[in-house]
């Protein structure tokens, strides 16, 4: 039996807005932000935002969205309770970037917030070795916008798109192929999505 009709849709949509407080940051230039998202299997997805510079009359503003949809198993959820989002504030560098400040997001904390609708300034904690302006400085913050959905699957809608393929584009339907699975679309789908960045 196909378990794939049963797995519930998981919908993910972040936005990264912008930093405060990156004044005491001797250099500013090329700034970005690293998201690290769980992926189950002790694995995570990366994500960078793209790189701006900043000065004494600008912060760093990316209002920058990332979208992520996937068919996942009740356990991936329960267990993503137990997880945390990572957040990096990093520098690019000739060679590569290196991290100013770290911060974490419990998704505990984002699937129990209202509507699982999550905006908070997230504390960077700096780094060892970053050159610092200045002794009595606030910590680095960068905002960040979550909203996730997660859906059970509609088998019947499912069904009524495999007797009529001109409606998904698919001659054969979905999930009727053994070499090709919901779940195998899904990662091709994620994979697209990642080349991107």
């Amino acid at each position: 039996m196909d378990h794939s009709h049963k797995l519930p849709s998981f919908s993910c949509e972040l936005r990264i807005i912008q930093a405060q407080n990156v004044e005491s940051i001797k250099s500013t230039k090329n700034l970005f932000t690293r998201l690290y998202l769980p992926a189950g299997s002790n694995k995570r997805i990366q994500l960078n935002t793209k790189k701006v510079s900043s000065n004494t009359k600008y912060v760093p503003f990316w209002n920058e969205s990332f979208n992520l949809n996937c068919s996942c198993p009740q356990e991936f959820l329960e267990g993503l309770k137990k997880e945390s989002l990572v957040v990096e504030l990093r520098q690019s560098k000739i060679w590569g970037s290196h991290v100013v400040g770290k911060g974490e997001i419990p998704w505990k904390a984002i699937l129990e917030s209202p509507n699982m609708e999550f905006k908070e300034w997230v504390k960077m904690d700096l780094v060892s070795g970053i050159d610092c302006e200045d002794v009595m400085f606030k910590a680095p913050q960068v905002q960040v916008e979550i909203k996730i959905q997660v859906e059970k699957e509609n088998n019947n809608r499912r069904k009524r798109l495999n007797n009529r393929w001109d409606e998904c584009g698919c001659k054969q339907g979905h999930d009727q192929h053994a070499w090709c699975s919901a779940e195998d679309y899904d990662i091709f789908a994620l994979g697209a999505v990642l080349e991107a960045f």
